[in-house]
Parts: structure tokens; sequence; C-alpha cells
């Protein structure tokens, strides 16, 4: 199951609880994934995705979901997580009164025939050349896994791409891992406007890692990197996904 795929499920949850649910579709999200709706309440759910692996759910998710949640008059916040959540992110979700949702993958369930869910297609509606980023992720990006790519910093050895992040070790030797979560801000930001500068990256983006991000995009087909007059990547125009 795909981290889009997953949202979907969980909008599912929530309409099989009475609820109207939206998937939101782009990076402009501000780290809301689905908003559920029922009479006057309104929620805003962050989902993660982190199935088996060690990682777990930060105490910034919780932040950046409690300014999201007043940014659009939700009357509630949710986390929603097949994964594990760190003790001091308990903690913050207790102060900050954002729920914590555990979802069982293993009980999974068809979605409703009358799904009220607005779901991304394959194709972003804004731009209907460009496919949703879990395909770019499947086709493009998992397939790095194991390669060497280099910037002007050097080589960029691609040691891991699993659901939820690429690592890779630069030319100090030393792991860093990038969440999917911040290549799809990019991708769809870049799918949306036509292009995006390597500045607007490290505004979005808490981490240094515009530059493994500009790299890694650079490599699937119909993305261009440019480096003058500013580092930006675009879409090809005479390009078409197949």
């Amino acid at each position: 199951m795909t981290p889009e795929e997953f949202e979907r499920y969980v909008a599912c949850i929530f309409e099989s609880k009475g609820y109207k649910t939206e998937v939101t579709r782009y990076s402009g999200d501000y780290g809301v994934d689905v908003f559920a709706f029922k009479g006057k309440e309104k929620i805003a759910i962050q989902v993660k995705k982190f199935g088996n692996c060690t990682r777990k759910v930060n105490r910034d998710v919780f932040l950046k979901l409690y300014g999201s949640q007043h940014f659009f008059d939700c009357t509630k916040a949710i986390v929603a997580t097949d994964g594990k959540v760190m003790d001091d992110a308990v903690e913050v979700a207790k102060k900050l009164g954002i729920e914590i949702f555990s979802v069982d993958t293993k009980k999974i369930e068809k979605c409703r025939p009358d799904n009220q869910s607005t779901v991304n297609d394959a194709i972003t509606e804004d731009n209907r050349l460009y496919p949703d980023f879990s395909l770019i992720w499947d086709n493009f990006i998992r397939p790095l896994e194991g390669k060497t790519l280099f910037n002007s910093r050097g080589p960029n050895r691609i040691l891991e791409v699993n659901n939820t992040a690429l690592i890779r070790s630069s030319i100090n030797d030393i792991p860093s891992e990038i969440d999917y979560d911040d290549f799809k801000l990019a991708y769809e930001y870049l799918a949306k406007k036509g292009s995006v500068t390597r500045d607007y990256i490290n505004q979005q983006i808490d981490k240094r890692c515009s530059s493994i991000i500009f790299l890694v995009l650079a490599q699937v087909p119909f993305i261009e990197e440019l480096k003058n007059p500013t580092q930006t990547l675009k879409m090809k125009s005479e390009y078409i996904y197949k």
C-alpha cells in the first residue's frame, strides 16, 4: 500500500463513521492529508504510514498539525498512523489536544461504492501531463537504490529507498534520511506550477536536504534542472508521461 493509498484508506475509515471526507491534493496542504466533516465538526487529519520500519512519529508532526488545525478553523486534529509514536511526541499530543489514531492495516476494508472522498487521480487535476507522486516514487526513485549520483558537492550514494524515506550517504560518508513527504512536497509544487526553485524548498523544509531532493528529482525523465539565473527544477513541456 502506497502512502497515497493509505491516505485514501484512512478517509474510508472516517466515512464508515458517518463523515464526509476530502483527501488533499497538493503540497499546499499545510500538513493536513485528510479533512473529515460531520455537522459542525471539521477534523484535520495528518496521515503517517510507517508500517514495519523502525521510524516513529515525532513531535514535529503534532506541532505542525496544531498550527494547521487552527489555520483551517478545524474543531479537532488527529494523527492517523500504522506506526509507533515517540514518547515525547505522545506528551506533546496530550498537551495540544491532538488525538492519536492507530490504523490496523491488517483489517483493510474496501471503500463503500458511494465513497464521498476526493482522492488523487493517477494524473494531477491541474496538470494532467504528469502522474501522481506515488508513481514517481515507485518507478523512478526506488530504482535509484544502490546507485551513486553526482552533483557539485561530490558523490551521493543512495543506500536505501523504502516506503517512507530515501537514505543517502554523501561526501562525508554519514548516512542521512530524507522523508518521502519532503520529495512529495517539491514534486507536487513542481507539477502544479511547472517549476520550483531550490530556495523555495529550503524555505518549506526544515532539514538541509534541498540538494539531494533536486538531484533525485532531476533523474525523472520529464524533469530538468536549470542552474541559471537560479537553481530551478522545471517540467519538460514536450514530454508527456504514458
